[in-house]
């Protein structure tokens, strides 16, 4: 995911400054390529990092916000481009793009091996409440 988010910021960077139709139109594919990519990647990999018991509602939350970070990504875009502000919403979108990079890097990167519970419960069996 993260190696998606930095391809889409190397995509979208040279929009700041003015490019030929044709360039920019490459470079706004590749940047939803990527985003496209990146969607994926969390559909598929959301699921994992949550405990069996919430499993479903984790993954059903990101999801959810990720469509409505997608419903409102376009109206953003539009209305700053529309305003004349077109750097300004490529820069809004580049910080956007880097603050989820390094959100990405604080997922566990490597379940393999590793403890999981199984349940909301702590690992402790002290704290677990049995009812």
């Amino acid at each position: 995911m993260a190696f998606m988010f930095v391809l889409a910021c190397i995509f979208l960077l040279p929009l700041v400054f003015h490019q030929h139709a044709t360039l920019t139109t490459a470079l706004l594919f590749g940047a939803r390529m990527c985003a496209i990519g990146t969607f994926t990647v969390a559909a598929i990999y959301a699921p994992e990092v949550y405990p069996t018991a919430i499993r479903a509602t984790g993954a059903g939350v990101a999801n959810a916000v990720g469509r409505i970070g997608g419903m409102v990504c376009p109206l953003v875009a539009v209305g700053l481009v529309a305003g004349c502000h077109l750097k300004e919403a490529i820069i809004l979108f580049e910080v956007l793009i880097v603050i989820s990079v390094v959100c990405v890097l604080l997922f566990p990167f490597e379940t393999s091996g590793r403890e999981l519970s199984d349940s909301l419960a702590a690992s402790d069996p002290k704290q677990v409440v049995v009812g």
